[in-house]
């Protein structure tokens, strides 16, 4: 069962030694990753070369730096032994709950667990990552209060052609491009639930979540629509490094099915 104030207390010594181990060192800061993976399913048309298991272990593979809390909600037994076989027993925690408040669940552990300077990454279960994304997602925060790695395909197509985003005309969004030391950058108006931040600002924006998160699946437009009534800036690189593993949904110009078996 899930101890918050152990966690809490392991946390604050691990911090404690690593600042000590740092002193008088260059050091990069890894974001903090908070995976939630679920059994649940639902009509997504998926590319024959995936599967949420595969996912899973790609993920791993890919963010093998990092320090991944899972949060596993409507997960069976083989589901989770099969997430033992990678994570240890103290960083998974399982939950009942559904989509909208594991995700506020998985928020609520960031704020009482982690210090407000760090990075997090929140990740869902059903995306491909390129080797390089964990570096360029984390960069984008240098320019952001949000990164997203994924270049979301409904930015392309036009909204009185039967395009979701009411904001894409003309081929695109109205933004700007930024360039930061390895990719570039377009502001653009939204993402899904998988998104790189940091905790203080999860903390400024908890309310928003709330707010957005009130149903079954978060209404994750909505919420950076307000996000950028705020004030706030969401990044996504072009070309991503990262998709939605759904086939109408993936992000252009990768070879996914390649970056999947890396």
């Amino acid at each position: 069962m899930f101890n918050q104030d152990g966690y809490i207390r392991v946390y604050r010594r691990k911090l404690n030694e690593r600042n000590k181990d740092i002193k008088n060192k260059e050091y990069f800061l890894y974001m903090k990753v908070v995976y939630r993976i679920s059994d649940s399913h639902n009509a997504k048309i998926r590319p024959p070369y995936f599967t949420k298991k595969q996912s899973f272990s790609h993920f791993l593979r890919i963010f093998k730096n990092h320090d991944v809390y899972v949060f596993a909600d409507n997960i069976g037994e083989d589901t989770y032994n099969f997430i033992l076989n990678y994570v240890d027993q103290s960083k998974i925690i399982r939950t009942n709950l559904g989509n909208s408040a594991s995700f506020l669940n998985a928020v609520d552990f960031v704020l009482n667990i982690f210090d407000d300077s760090e990075k997090v990454y929140f990740a869902e279960d059903d995306y491909i990552y390129t080797q390089d994304a964990p570096m360029v997602i984390e960069e984008g925060l240098s320019i952001a209060d949000y990164s997203s790695g994924y270049d979301h395909p409904d930015k392309y197509i036009n909204h009185n052609e039967g395009g979701p985003n009411p904001f894409i005309s003309e081929g695109g969004e109205e933004t700007r491009c930024l360039l930061t030391k390895s990719r570039h950058w377009k502001i653009t108006n939204s993402c899904c639930m998988t998104f790189a931040t940091t905790v203080k600002t999860v903390k400024e924006d908890r309310s928003l979540y709330s707010k957005h998160c009130g149903d079954t699946y978060p209404r994750d437009f909505n919420l950076f629509c307000d996000l950028y009534a705020k004030g706030r800036k969401l990044v996504s690189c072009i070309p991503a490094v990262s998709t939605h593993a759904e086939i109408q949904l993936m992000a252009p110009l990768i070879d996914w099915e390649k970056e999947m078996k890396n």
